[in-house]
């Protein structure tokens, strides 16, 4: 951790917050604010690079097609900040869902969009019920809102929600907390434990203990809309195809967009990650957009997907506002 984040009067803020307001929608907030004067503060931001391209951890990190390129900010025991970043998409298409509709189980999440045009969500009603056919479900729209003109928002936990493919490079500063702050909050960043968490996690699901321990259920799902209907499908089989996806192409595309991102906010400190390549150990797939951008050169989009492993691969808000009404 670089300790000019964690003495920043940024950090000191939200965790005053953190301690006067236990409840964890309260909480949230009342953080937005402190989201946007870390946007602003470019003395911060910096620090916030340096605390990534410094930290072994970040470096050795192995990128893969599920992972959403970020920068971490600050964590603890209770609450994690980070900087996401996201793509737009190539064909410059509206309105085409980035992902599965998804909740994040047990996890509120206050986000604060702050560079590129801002993505717009769609958030579903909590309750889902089962409808004819298998794996079929009905769905109900809660919020439709495009992140400006909603920014900062939370979306709390358990509550379903899609987000469309933005239509330039965009950046979020956002925060997670768990739903609850909860005495075993602490164990989370424990060595052993960590090292033991399927098992672990296996067994508070057998006993039917997830609330307690604040982790998700066995069976976890994300849905999709597919002939004016929403189907539900299980998280992991969502998921296979991107985790597997890994190796050259993919460390490339994070760097890109990372860098691409560093660039077009000024955030880029050529005498910084001059000093940084020289390191032998420094991952070989971060020069090449390092040395672009200290030549001057713009670095150029990387792009979004337009197929997402569900049966017809694609799916719209045109498709959801249609199966609402179906």
């Amino acid at each position: 951790m670089n300790p000019k984040i964690e003495n920043s009067s940024h950090i000191k803020e939200i965790l005053q917050l953190h301690q006067a307001f236990p409840d964890r929608k309260e909480f949230h907030s009342k953080v937005g604010s402190v989201l946007k004067k870390m946007a602003t503060d470019k003395n911060f931001m910096q620090e916030v690079v340096k605390r990534n391209f410094d930290d072994t951890g970040f470096l050795k990190q192995k990128w893969s097609g599920f992972n959403i390129p970020f920068l971490y900010i600050f964590e603890n025991d209770f609450l994690n900040i980070k900087i996401h970043l996201f793509p737009p998409l190539e064909s410059k298409k509206e309105h085409l869902a980035a992902h599965c509709i998804h909740h994040h189980n047990n996890y509120l999440l206050t986000t604060y969009a702050f560079f590129g045009t801002g993505y717009e969500t769609i958030l579903f009603d909590k309750e889902i019920t089962e409808a004819g056919e298998k794996n079929q479900v009905h769905m109900g729209i809660s919020e439709n809102f495009k992140q400006a003109d909603k920014n900062p928002h939370t979306v709390d936990a358990w509550e379903p929600h899609v987000v469309f493919a933005p239509q330039d490079l965009s950046a979020t500063l956002l925060m997670w907390t768990p739903d609850k702050v909860r005495s075993t909050d602490t164990l989370r960043n424990v060595s052993f434990i960590k090292a033991l968490k399927t098992p672990l996690r296996k067994l508070i699901q057998t006993f039917g203990l997830e609330s307690t321990f604040g982790i998700a259920e066995a069976a976890t799902y994300q849905w999709y809309v597919k002939d004016k209907k929403f189907y539900r499908i299980e998280e992991e089989a969502y998921f296979s195809k991107t985790k597997a996806e890994i190796g050259s192409e993919i460390d490339d595309y994070a760097s890109q967009m990372i860098f691409a991102f560093l660039q077009r906010t000024d955030l880029f400190d050529p005498s910084y990650f001059a000093h940084r390549v020289k390191d032998p150990a420094f991952p070989k797939y971060y020069r090449k957009h390092i040395k672009e951008a200290i030549a001057g050169k713009a670095i150029a989009d990387v792009y979004h997907r337009e197929e997402i492993n569900i049966p017809n691969k694609a799916y719209t808000k045109a498709d959801i506002l249609e199966a609402v009404k179906a």
